[in-house]
């Protein structure tokens, strides 16, 4: 401070000896003094205009970080101030219950694809079973029909056989009759021979024809004899037979029944079979068994604590070693590469406000000089304080910080943009326009071209560029290449 009082006493030396020579002996002693000066960085953007509105910075996005798993922090790589992007890393908790529980839920779910395997096969095995019984029961059920046409066809032969036996014996018993009949006949012609031949009245030749006659009658009714007990016999058996086909026919029938029976069991022992609610049962367990290794896995990779947003670490309330909780934030996030600011407009001016207008913003704080737009206008009136305006201003070098005042006016639609600087930066002489600039430790003069000057600011939009840091006092100590020292 007793510097900056030595050098103001020496401006004001100066200054008077200046005052004194005459403006025509400024270019000598004055370009050896090193003149104390006041800077302002020239801002690209536009003025305003009307009423000028105070608000307080605030940023674009505020996040509270708060994990979804309570636990100790083991890792916090972070801390205020820092910047973060998005899916970076902010913490880690231990996470050794987590894995077990990972390595659980996989066993489980292991052993539930397991248990769909083994219901799978069961269900083929049984199936292929299933369907081996219903063929063989169907060909028990051909095999039985055939079966009871084959004893059919026994029946019928039977029965014609017994028919042809009786007819055999009917017929046999007739020659019998007969036979017997032509014995008895051939016996009396033999005693009436004899007697003739006796007699004298037949010849021995009759005798002996007569005789042989009845040798030939005896012959053939023991031949008819025979003939009818064979007959007997094949009609006994015909009968037999008859008997078994008939008996085979009935076993042909029950056979039958039951194939058909057992057909009816492997019909339904397929259909059953075929139901796969135990393998659906089991691929439910599957599932469920596969969303407990998902939450298992969540909560396990909820131990790793990273950032939503692009922004800078506000707050922190834990530390490596502390426990965190799911109910209150471990660290605060903002996003201040935009940042937001609120204002409040009047009723006979809101109706002039819509989104996408842009505005001038002042931060004095800062020395900011830049645009913003309206991002947003409430259509209530917040408690008689107006409506309110949010406004969005982008904030590239982070100069911005949440609580600093901002001054807010309105410019026209069709307002010039362009360089702007303290009115008080601007000097005029012979109809030309100047600034001075800091060139090192020096003072350098540029020609400047203005279009327009609202009370404390003007547009330049041609001449300088904007961050120059352009001198706002003394000006009249100064010429072009004048040795400078920047006071605060």
């Amino acid at each position: 401070m007793k510097i900056l009082r030595v050098e103001s006493t020496l401006a004001a030396l100066v200054l008077g000896g200046a005052v004194l020579a005459g403006c025509s002996s400024n270019s000598g002693a004055a370009q050896d003094m090193v003149v104390p000066v006041k800077i302002s960085q020239a801002q690209q953007g536009i003025i305003g205009q009307g009423n000028i509105y105070t608000g307080t910075v605030t940023p674009s996005e505020t996040v509270n970080i708060v994990p979804k798993v309570g636990g100790k922090v083991v890792e916090l790589p972070v801390d205020i101030g820092s910047e973060v992007k998005k899916g970076q890393v902010l913490f880690k908790l231990d996470d050794k219950d987590m894995r077990n529980n990972v390595a659980k839920a996989r066993a489980a779910a292991a052993a539930a694809a397991a248990g769909v395997s083994t219901a799978q096969a069961s269900h083929e095995s049984t199936m292929v079973q299933a369907t081996s019984g219903l063929v063989q029961s169907k060909s028990g059920v051909i095999q039985s029909q055939s079966a009871i046409n084959q004893a059919q066809g026994a029946i019928n032969q039977a029965t014609t056989a017994v028919e042809q036996a009786t007819h055999s014996v009917s017929s046999a018993a007739n020659t019998v009759k007969q036979t017997q009949q032509a014995l008895a006949d051939a016996q009396k012609n033999v005693t009436r021979t004899q007697s003739l031949f006796d007699a004298g009245a037949s010849t021995q030749a009759q005798l002996e024809q007569a005789k042989t006659a009845v040798v030939n009658a005896e012959a053939a009714y023991n031949n008819a004899q025979n003939a009818q007990a064979n007959a007997k016999d094949q009609l006994i058996a015909a009968q037999k037979a008859l008997t078994t086909a008939r008996n085979s026919y009935e076993s042909a029938k029950n056979s039958y029944s039951n194939a058909n029976s057992g057909y009816s069991n492997a019909q339904n022992q397929l259909k059953v079979s075929q139901n796969t609610a135990g393998i659906e049962s089991s691929q439910q367990s599957l599932k469920q068994a596969q969303l407990n290794v998902n939450i298992a896995q969540d909560a396990l990779d909820d131990t790793v604590v990273t950032s939503p947003i692009n922004g800078i670490v506000g707050t922190k309330n834990a530390e490596v070693g502390e426990m965190v909780s799911a109910q209150s934030p471990a660290l605060v996030i903002a996003n201040l590469s935009t940042v937001n600011t609120l204002i409040y407009v009047p009723a006979e001016q809101i109706n002039n406000v819509k989104a996408g207008d842009k505005v001038q913003v002042r931060v004095a704080a800062s020395n900011i000089v830049t645009t913003g737009t309206v991002k947003n206008v409430s259509p209530l009136d917040a408690s008689g304080k107006g409506y309110p305006v949010k406004i969005s201003v982008a904030n590239p070098d982070m100069k911005l910080k949440s609580g600093m005042l901002a001054d807010i006016s309105f410019v026209a639609a069709n307002a010039q943009e362009g360089i702007v600087v303290p009115t008080a930066a601007v000097q005029k002489d012979q109809g030309k326009e100047y600034v001075y600039v800091v060139n090192g430790d020096h003072a350098k003069r540029k020609e400047v071209k203005t279009v327009q000057t609202t009370g404390s600011q003007t547009l330049i939009t041609s001449g300088l560029s904007k961050e120059e840091n352009v001198i706002v006092n003394n000006l009249a100590l100064l010429s072009d290449n004048s040795p400078i020292t920047i006071t605060q």
